[in-house]
């Protein structure tokens, strides 16, 4: 009897609780309702904080800037003071992957401007989005930067700014290029929110497919996902649903596309064969036009670095190699090998790696004493193994002295008509503690 009096309240509790959980789902909407709501009413409120009437705005007789000085040279000075420029107090580590040559350290625009005055706000509010590169890191970025799908931030009232943007440069890696549904996928369908003129695309040498461990490089824009170096599409085929290439169908009003693509020296001539196939490469366009490449605007480019260091999680392709070397090989400042046992060891070691470069650095030494020449390192190889390239022996080693006759990464460069720049060169280091890159940086304009 005890247990069937239970049944009634155990009943009772249930129908409660039952008819409360009923209310949950009208609640959830009503709280949804009145979140979008707030969010959008601080939206507004904060759009037409940013604006300023230029009639409220006096007209500032009394200051030289407008009494003295022409509209037309106001404007340069406003736009040279909001211009983008090196901060030296935040300079970026050598060895990390975002250091290259115009990012030696953080980017700094001075906006004090703006808060002088109405009418200097109302006259330069839009500068600097319009006047200035925006950097988008995906991805490894530099301390104090995080990746953004929406360059300026998605912050309230960011939406405004972004209508100013006119150049957008994306530090890409390649899987994110050539991801199926995130990455620049992603990347492209907020495009239309800024509409930019110009967009700068980078592939650093660390941003390859398996860099750290030295695989052959390849770039498709017409394949999707991950290309080969030996299943390249041809010139004359579509761009598949889902490549990369594919994406600036829903891209409007772009009139530059750059791509830039960095490699190590030694990956020359792999870089050189992706270059020769995007010659065939026309991408679509949103709004009916067609990016053509301007091989006239094509720049070739090296310059000299340190290895990346290893506090990232990824195996380091450069010192890789440098551990293939015996430690009894003695190296001078160069990067040459001036001593005949240290040849020897040098000659076991490329025959024991037969299919990886000794160091990025490397230098070609000869000896007339046996009429040979001993080659430490290549000046041209292939990462998958066979080529590696000898230096003749020079006719004039002669009388049975020793002599060295080297060429470094940079020299065979130079030597091609690539044209350096230093500004990221550590001088203090030796040539054995650095690096060679090569960088095509390849124009399309929209016809």
């Amino acid at each position: 009897m005890k247990e069937e009096s239970k049944l009634p309240s155990i009943r009772g509790f249930l129908r409660k609780v039952l008819k409360y959980i009923a209310y949950i789902p009208p609640l959830l909407l009503l709280f949804d309702l009145i979140y979008a709501f707030a969010i959008a009413f601080r939206k507004a409120r904060r759009s037409n904080m940013c604006q300023v009437r230029t009639q409220d705005a006096l007209p500032q007789h009394a200051s030289p800037l407008y009494n003295k000085i022409p509209p037309e040279i106001r404007n340069t000075i406003f736009q040279l003071a909001l211009t983008a420029y090196d901060d030296p107090t935040r300079k970026y580590r050598p060895a990390a992957h975002y250091y290259r040559p115009g990012f030696t350290c953080a980017h700094k625009i001075d906006t004090n401007l703006l808060l002088t005055c109405r009418r200097v706000y109302a006259e330069t509010a839009r500068v600097p989005a319009s006047m200035n590169e925006h950097t988008s890191w995906y991805f490894r970025p530099p301390p104090g930067i995080s990746k953004n799908e929406i360059p300026l931030g998605n912050s309230p009232g960011a939406l405004v700014r972004q209508r100013d943007l006119r150049t957008i440069h994306v530090f890409a890696q390649q899987y994110w290029l050539e991801g199926a549904h995130g990455g620049f996928a992603g990347f492209v369908r907020l495009w239309n929110i800024a509409r930019p003129s110009h967009l700068n695309i980078t592939i650093r040498h660390s941003d390859w497919w398996w860099w750290e461990n030295g695989e052959p490089i390849a770039l498709d824009a017409k394949r999707q996902g991950r290309p080969s170096a030996q299943h390249y599409s041809r010139p004359s085929d579509p761009f598949e649903p889902g490549s990369w290439g594919a994406r600036f169908r829903n891209i409007e009003g772009l009139d530059v596309l750059q791509l830039e693509l960095e490699t190590l020296e030694y990956k020359k001539t792999e870089l050189d064969a992706i270059v020769g196939r995007a010659k065939g490469w026309q991408f679509p366009l949103g709004d009916s036009r067609v990016l053509l490449l301007n091989e006239s605007k094509t720049k070739r480019m090296g310059w000299v670095g340190i290895p990346i260091d290893q506090n990232f999680g990824f195996r380091d392709d450069v010192d890789d190699f440098v551990t293939n070397i015996p430690k009894e090989i003695e190296m001078d400042d160069d990067g040459t090998v001036s001593n005949e046992g240290s040849i020897a060891l040098a000659q076991e070691s490329l025959a024991a790696h037969s299919e990886a470069a000794l160091v990025d650095n490397s230098s070609v030494v000869e000896t007339s004493t046996e009429g040979s020449a001993a080659t430490i390192g290549a000046s041209s190889h292939s990462v998958e193994g066979g080529d590696h390239s000898e230096v003749p022996v020079n006719p004039e080693a002669t009388h049975g002295t020793a002599r060295k006759d080297f060429t470094t990464p940079r020299q065979r460069l130079e030597a091609a008509g690539v044209v350096f720049d230093d500004s990221a060169s550590d001088t203090s280091k030796s040539m054995k503690e650095t690096c060679t890159y090569y960088v095509v940086t390849l124009t399309w304009e929209a016809h």
